[in-house]
């Protein structure tokens, strides 16, 4: 098998790992570790019989891997995700601008939302976000990352992260979101909040989507791939 054979079914592999591995992420956000070890074992093996590499070409092709290491460490990613950028690094370790372009792509996916939100926030929702006081915390990034619903609304949503936590003392508000949070917890406590009167049903609170990010890293990766050519032209690197 030529090591042209070899490389085209890791790519191959990495694609359909990461459209099962969006799929799984959309439909539950649980991905199994045991789904990544095709196409890792393909990668592993392509890059110990590739030929060509540069200490600084690698280097460049780990970087983004090393960046979703930092910040799942940080409990700021998942660990699928980490995985799914870990594996676009070493199927390429000959190709640096792929997984640097897979990680700026899917890095900037995110940006049209936090704009859309500021906007949104500001123009359409902004009596909404008016009527929301924190009693602790702040809700200026919130702005930003979140939008405005019912807490009737916010209960039927199945993924999604609340940013307005009930207390006796009023909402404590929070831009952080925890990649470890148990949305249906969430929904419970949301709704003994309710019981115990601490926030009525028709009352606003902030939260934003649990954006699948695998799937943003697939979409990312395949454009990358398909774009290598002119990328190559654009930015040679070692």
């Amino acid at each position: 098998m030529s090591s042209g054979v070899l490389g085209g079914l890791t790519v191959a592999a990495v694609i359909a790992t990461l459209a099962y591995a969006s799929y799984r992420d959309v439909v539950s956000r649980e991905v199994h570790e045991v789904l990544w070890a095709p196409a890792y074992a393909l990668a592993v093996l392509n890059a110990v019989l590739g030929t060509g590499y540069s200490a600084v070409g690698i280097a460049l092709a780990l970087s983004p891997a090393a960046v979703y290491g930092a910040l799942y460490a940080f409990k700021l990613l998942g660990g699928a995700d980490l995985l799914a950028m870990a594996l676009v690094a070493l199927a390429h370790l000959d190709e640096p601008l792929v997984p640097l372009t897979t990680f700026v792509l899917s890095s900037l996916a995110p940006l049209p939302l936090v704009l859309a939100n500021l906007v949104r926030n500001a123009l359409v929702d902004r009596e909404a976000m008016e009527s929301i006081a924190c009693a602790r915390g702040s809700k200026r990034l919130l702005y930003l990352v979140g939008r405005p619903i019912t807490v009737a609304e916010f209960l039927e949503k199945r993924f999604a992260f609340l940013h307005t936590y009930p207390s006796k003392e009023g909402l404590v508000c929070t831009s952080e979101v925890d990649v470890d949070v148990d949305f249906e917890k969430q929904r419970t406590d949301l709704a003994e909040a309710v019981r115990e009167g601490l926030v009525d049903s028709g009352d606003y609170v902030i939260y934003s989507p649990a954006i699948p990010h695998i799937a943003l890293i697939a979409l990312s990766y395949s454009i990358a791939a398909i774009a290598i050519h002119y990328l190559r032209a654009l930015a040679p690197l070692p």
